[in-house]
Parts: structure tokens; sequence; C-alpha cells
């Protein structure tokens, strides 16, 4: 008998060598699992549909797990999808609404927070004429950056080691990228007769809709047309339906 299965092992290695291979293989692990008497040639006989089984498992591992790496892909590593998201709700929930601002519909501090201008040096004023010699065009708000006292004083800084940039009122805010690829936010107060901009952000923190003065907009960048960062901060005010400059030191108290 035993002679007689050796003949059929010889002839069915020889006929067909792979399927002897993977029925021997079968064999040694099914015994080894499962160490019962003729377990392994029941296991082989059946190899058909068991390896399909095992072949569909796989395929479907295989499957769900390149599904997994897109949506990673898409959530996690794209430019607008999640990393923006969590650095928008690690600003606001970092800075929260700033206290240092009053709330009104009408600026009154620098959007660095402080007070008056102690947080902040103007690289370039308003109309300036050294910027009108330099660049050849006129200068419609002031150029702002933090000075000593901002990085010793400021309590927005010693949490987030970033220069945060703050509504200075009240109103809808909108964000864009202007034709220089400057990073821009956007307020029109709620009387619609005042307006807002902040130029140059490193990264946006809002999107569209209302919010408060003291609302964190984003972080100081060099976005746009810029020699380094720093942020364009500009004031106009409508008239008969025209929207006019003003110059933004004469809100800032």
């Amino acid at each position: 008998m035993k002679a007689l299965s050796v003949a059929r092992n010889l002839r069915n290695a020889k006929n067909d060598p792979f399927g002897f291979i993977v029925d021997s293989l079968i064999k040694i692990v099914v015994n080894l699992i499962i160490p019962i008497p003729l377990a392994g040639d029941v296991v082989a006989k059946f190899k058909g549909p068991i390896l399909g089984f095992i072949a569909s498992i796989v395929m479907l591992t295989l499957m769900l797990f390149v599904t997994f790496i897109a949506i990673f892909s898409t959530i996690f590593l794209s430019p607008t999808g999640f990393f923006k998201y969590v650095a928008a709700s690690v600003g606001d929930n970092l800075n929260g609404i700033n206290e240092e601002f009053a709330q009104s519909t009408i600026p009154s501090q620098n959007p660095f927070g402080g007070s008056g201008m102690s947080y902040t040096s103007v690289t370039a004023g308003f109309m300036d004429p050294a910027y009108f010699l330099q660049f050849g065009r006129n200068h419609t708000g002031i150029d702002i950056i933090p000075n000593s006292n901002y990085y010793s004083g400021s309590n927005s800084y010693k949490e987030n080691h970033k220069v945060i940039i703050y509504a200075t009122h009240s109103g809808t805010v909108s964000t864009y990228v202007d034709g220089e690829g400057g990073k821009t936010v956007d307020i029109i107060n709620d009387g619609g007769d005042l307006k807002t901009k902040y130029i140059h952000f490193k990264e946006i923190y809002v999107n569209s809709g209302k919010i408060q003065a003291g609302t964190p907009l984003g972080e100081m960048g060099g976005t746009g047309f810029a020699t380094g960062e720093h942020l364009h901060y500009e004031i106009q005010i409508k008239d008969s339906n025209v929207w006019k400059l003003v110059n933004p030191l004469s809100y800032i108290k």
C-alpha cells in the first residue's frame, strides 16, 4: 500500500511538478497545524477552492491597503488637505480670540497686538515717497514688522513661536491670492463702509465668513511682491460707493 502511494506520488511529480510541490507544501502546513491523520490529504484534494478563497482574501487586503494609501495621500499630504486644516485649527485653538483687541467694527489697534505701536516697527509708510522712488508705485498702506518688544512681551509669540496677525475689527472675511502671489485677507465691517487688507501671509488660518476682532488670521510671511517677511496693512473707507485709501496709523491708538 505504501509502495502504491509512493509510486502515485512519483507519477504526480512527473506529470505535474508544480501541483505536486503545492500539494506537498499544503500537507506539511496542514499537518503541522492540524495533527490529524489524512488532514493534509483532504485539504490538498480541495486545494482549488481553498486557494481561490485565500487569493480572494489576499486581493481584498491589497485593495483595502491601496485604498487606504490613496485616502491618506489625498487627505494628509495634499497642500490643501488635512495639514492645512490642522494648521488653521491649531492657530485658532492656540490663540483663540486675542482679548487684547477691542470688539468693534472700527479698527483701533495694530494687527500684532499690544498697546498702540509698542510691538511694531514701520518699514514703509502710507504713500511713502521713498517707496515710490524705489518701486515706481504708490504705497497704499503701511508695511510693519514686530520689534524687539514684541518678541519679548507678546504672549501670542511666547505660546506659538510664530508671528501671528490678528483681525483688528469684526466683520466678514475673505481670502485670496493677489495678482503677484501674495496671500491676502480682506475684512469688511458689518456696516459695509470700512475694509482692512492684510497681505504677504505665509499661512492663512481663516476661511470666508464672519469673524471677531482678535481672531488669528494667519502667520506673517513674504509671499507676493515683498522683499522680506512683513505685513502690508491697509485701510479703505467707502465714500459714495467708492473705496478710498486712508492712513492706517490714524486708526491705531
